[in-house]
């Protein structure tokens, strides 16, 4: 595709020695909040239905994303070809009902068959790989969500009427329910701050 190798092209050059002294002195840190500022804009688009400001903030994010393959392969230590060869290899093996010969019938076969991939995988245990960085809230229905799945019982102790637990009581409830609490809450906040403003 010809425009992503022009964005291509444009990180070598903002990057290289003749490029901006502002991007040649970012690192993976010093790109951590930028990324996240990008990807929370990107969420607040698809919120606000808005397919032009969709597209302007993937942009956005995809840039991030070879910024920091870019970074990486400038160090020496992987390219954005290893990212996209590393996901490709992830994605065949974890369906082989379409790039195999196995045969599934609903989505829920997908799902366990999914975490069945990821155990030879070696992930261990079903909440391996949460991000901690994670918002609690959208952690909380993560772990909440993969502990369900493994039918695991953590997940209906009550162990106190404090309002960590109740907080977690209410995440179970949109998790049981099919509602993504983050979006909820984050839908609600906007509302209030709608009506404050006028």
């Amino acid at each position: 595709m010809e425009e992503f190798r022009t964005l291509l092209g444009i990180a070598d050059q903002l990057l290289g020695p003749q490029g901006c002294p502002w991007d040649r002195e970012q690192t993976f840190f010093t790109l951590q909040p930028y990324l996240l500022e990008e990807t929370h804009e990107l969420i607040e688009a698809i919120d606000l239905k808005d397919p032009s400001k969709i597209s302007e903030e993937l942009g956005d994010v995809l840039y991030a994303l070879i910024f920091i393959a870019k970074l990486g392969e400038k160090e020496g230590s992987f390219g954005l070809a290893d990212s996209i060869r590393t996901v490709s290899e992830k994605l065949i093996r974890r369906h082989p009902h379409v790039f195999g010969d196995q045969k599934i019938s609903s989505s829920d076969e997908v799902v366990t068959n999914w975490e069945e991939v990821k155990k030879k995988e070696g992930k261990k245990s079903p909440i391996d790989n949460i991000p901690p960085t994670l918002p609690a809230l959208a952690r909380a229905q993560k772990i909440i969500h993969k502990l369900r799945r493994q039918k695991s019982t953590i997940i209906e102790e009550k162990i106190s009427d404090n309002l960590g637990q109740r907080l977690w009581d209410l995440v179970k409830e949109a998790e049981e329910k099919g509602v993504d609490a983050e979006s909820e809450l984050r839908r609600i906040c906007s509302g209030y701050e709608e009506k404050h403003r006028r």
